[in-house]
């Protein structure tokens, strides 16, 4: 994916095992805004990795069914993930988390993909997000045993409309946060608006975003 704009600030690093770019109007503001940028990407990281020993995931993951309560970031992450699930009649599930480990993404998507052994197992249902037990006033969920959740398809999403939103409001710019292709714009847009080009490259991923 490719993002061109006029005069404006810009910086990207790897982050969320994808890239994270993020492009200002004022380049005065960049150092703010990036500050944010990385406080914001670093709570949604501890509070929804599943490959994070530390995160808050992890724990509702390991709680052996038991019911947890978790922090009011994690449970916007849940109830974003449990509307995609029920918008898409579960064609976006946030149980597929052993789904996705037993074909071996069971570790970060940039080590994982360094292993090339035998072909993996054949994939296996999700549980279904129905299994899952939330609580929205009460900030808390249960899983059953053994289920496995994964927010990666609505987590990046949803920490992209966050940060925008936050640096928009704070540095009173124009704003665009990229996140492995997830995009959120706020504020006010460069002249001639933001140009976002998709790019279809089958080395784009090792070459990293242009």
């Amino acid at each position: 994916m490719t993002v061109t704009a006029g005069v404006i600030g810009t910086r990207t690093v790897p982050a969320l095992s994808t890239f994270a770019s993020l492009l200002v109007t004022d380049p005065a503001q960049l150092d703010q805004a990036w500050a944010l940028f990385t406080g914001e990407l670093h709570a949604i990281d501890v509070a929804c990795s599943r490959f994070r020993s530390d995160s808050e995931l992890w724990r509702v993951n390991h709680a052996w069914g038991r019911p947890v309560q978790v922090s009011p970031l994690l449970a916007e992450a849940l109830a974003t993930a449990l509307t995609a699930a029920r918008l898409t009649d579960g064609d976006v599930d946030p149980t597929c988390g052993q789904s996705l480990a037993r074909l071996g993404y069971d570790q970060d998507f940039a080590q994982a993909r360094r292993h090339t052994g035998g072909p993996a197992p054949s994939p296996a249902p999700a549980p279904g997000w129905h299994t899952v037990e939330f609580d929205a006033g009460r900030r808390v969920v249960r899983v059953p045993d053994g289920v496995m959740l994964d927010l990666g398809a609505t987590a990046k999403a949803l920490a992209a409309d966050r940060a925008a939103a936050r640096i928009a409001a704070a540095a009173g710019c124009g704003v665009l946060v990229n996140l492995g292709g997830d995009i959120r714009v706020a504020g006010a847009a460069p002249a001639g608006g933001w140009h976002v080009g998709i790019v279809d490259d089958a080395e784009f991923e090792a070459q990293g975003p242009r």
